[in-house]
């Protein structure tokens, strides 16, 4: 079943350069970009799933992106 906060993680994930299609759905594909930013991100606590320190994260390291370089 699709999900638009899915959707929009996946976007803010393809932004930063992680190569995921956004479908909204949280795949396997899905969990392996998580886990995949998580140990890079967030090494004390690699799970797979999206949450709020993740989404945080995230978050933060979009916004410091230069202005040209966000597509999310």
């Amino acid at each position: 079943k699709s999900h638009p906060l899915l959707g929009q993680l996946q976007q803010m994930l393809a932004a930063y350069g992680y190569g995921i299609e956004p479908s909204g759905t949280f795949d396997r594909a899905s969990e392996h970009v998580v886990i995949a930013f998580q140990r890079h991100f967030r090494p004390a606590r690699v799970d797979g799933r999206y949450d709020a320190s993740t989404g945080g994260t995230l978050e933060r390291l979009i916004a410091e992106l230069p202005s040209d370089s966000r597509t999310a």
